[in-house]
């Protein structure tokens, strides 16, 4: 019986001193768990808190922005050492018309508070702000706008810009140049603002060869020189690029054999003249001796609309254009019946025909002038582009075509200063998030090469075959 209770008191210590173990063992592998998972936890925390070197140059590049003037906008060309399209240092921009309440109501609306009075703080600071342009890529940390000349454009080398809420870089390209003479349009989807002479494709304006306020000033001045005093010779032309896309070398060769023409460049030259050699001065004054100037462009392409033009209309002589199915549709910048078009004519004997016809009778000939004034003093002040525009309205009418396109569209100041105030006055995510394009193809927005040759001799043996 002893026996018995001393084996059970054995058994039930053991048992005790097993289980005693056992939360020892427990307890002890749980701190040690324990203190192993938190410094996992802690390295965890630390990779994922370290940033990484991009991360690291961007914070770089937004502390050295903030740690400058806040009232500076700076535009990097990143193309300004290869081309002459140069701007100053400091260009100059008017951005009085954007007023405090105008920047309010503009952003007041937004879902965020926070964002709502950051956007409305930036786009109050217009109003002091002063932007500078430089060539220098070094600066490119502290660029706001980094622009390309789209002839000059990397392609794939193109840096990489800083894009957070806290700090903004957008990019931009332009060009001059027509589709058939300048490349680069293949990147253009990577690029913010695409700015060129395009008055619909261009974003978010365009830039055009045309100053508004002087060209409306000029197209309703009275005319320079009287019927009866101009040049006995009815034509000019100054051109010295004689392979041009569209083939216009060989019509002028051809129209020259019917009426007779003064061409002064050095393509089909027959007549010199020191004023025409001065190209500085313009060829305005010149070719307001002659009843007409052949302004036709190297290319047909939508929109493309140079000073050859604005030349013509400075000279207030009659502009002779070449277009085809509205390519360009010069409607668009001109009034209707102020210029004439070598298309609406089935030969070049027949075009030479009518301009004989205008040379001698003054009547139908200033038909193609019924938009100018007959005395200066019947226009609005010079340079005030508001009564300029008023007054174009009142001529052309407010829904004119001309109106609706290039009075509308064009706002004659620098395309610098256009960008930053667009940037300022809208949310940076759209600008971001917007559809985006490349240039249109040569074959979708001009006419084939040597069209105007083309034309006119499809037009002669159709004409023959008859």
């Amino acid at each position: 019986m002893r026996s018995t209770v001393k084996r059970c008191l054995l058994i039930l210590i053991l048992f005790a001193s097993l289980f005693n173990l056992y939360i020892l063992t427990n307890i002890y592998f749980n701190r040690t768990s324990l203190s192993s998972s938190t410094s996992a936890t802690f390295i965890l925390k630390s990779f994922q808190q370290r940033p990484t070197e991009q991360e690291k140059e961007e914070n770089q590049r937004v502390n050295v922005k903030n740690a400058l003037n806040e009232n500076e906008f700076i535009i990097l060309d990143w193309t300004g050492k290869e081309h002459i399209f140069r701007e100053e240092d400091s260009i100059s921009c008017d951005f009085s018309s954007i007023s405090d309440s105008y920047c309010i109501t503009k952003f007041s609306n937004l879902s965020s508070s926070r964002l709502s009075q950051r956007l409305i703080a930036r786009c109050q600071k217009l109003k002091s702000l002063k932007v500078r342009w430089t060539d220098d890529q070094s600066r490119l940390s502290i660029a706001d706008l980094i622009s390309y000349h789209s002839i000059h454009l990397p392609s794939s080398q193109l840096p990489e810009l800083v894009r957070t809420n806290d700090r903004q870089q957008y990019s931009m390209v332009y060009v001059l140049e027509s589709e058939v003479h300048s490349s680069g349009g293949s990147d253009w989807h990577e690029i913010d603002f695409p700015m060129w002479y395009n008055l619909n494709r261009s974003y978010p304006e365009p830039a055009t060869y045309f100053d508004l306020n002087s060209y409306l000033t000029d197209l309703f001045r009275p005319v320079k020189v009287e019927f009866e005093k101009k040049n006995s010779v009815p034509l000019v032309w100054i051109i010295s690029n004689c392979n041009a896309y569209n083939g216009r070398q060989y019509f002028i060769r051809d129209l020259m054999h019917y009426i007779k023409v003064d061409s002064y460049g050095s393509c089909l030259n027959n007549i010199h003249s020191d004023d025409a050699q001065n190209r500085q001065k313009g060829n305005h004054e010149l070719y307001s001796k002659y009843k007409f100037v052949i302004s036709i462009e190297n290319s047909n392409c939508e929109d493309y609309v140079t000073e050859k033009l604005i030349d013509a209309i400075s000279s207030t002589s009659i502009p002779i254009v070449a277009s085809r199915s509205n390519i360009p549709n010069y409607d668009r910048f001109l009034p209707t019946k102020s210029y004439i078009n070598i298309y609406d004519y089935q030969s070049t004997e027949e075009f030479a025909m009518y301009l004989n016809y205008l040379a001698n009778n003054k009547t139908a000939h200033d038909e193609y002038l019924w938009f100018r004034a007959k005395k200066k003093e019947q226009l609005p002040q010079t340079g005030n582009l508001t009564a300029n525009i008023l007054y174009a309205e009142n001529i052309l009418g407010t829904n004119s075509t001309m109106r609706r396109w290039l009075i509308e569209k064009e706002r004659s100041i620098n395309k610098y200063c256009k960008v930053v105030e667009y940037i300022h006055t809208t949310y940076w995510s759209l600008i971001y998030k917007r559809r985006r394009y490349n240039r249109p193809l040569v074959d979708d927005i001009c006419l084939p090469s040597n069209d105007i040759q083309t034309y006119f001799q499809k037009k002669t043996n159709s004409n023959n075959a008859k």
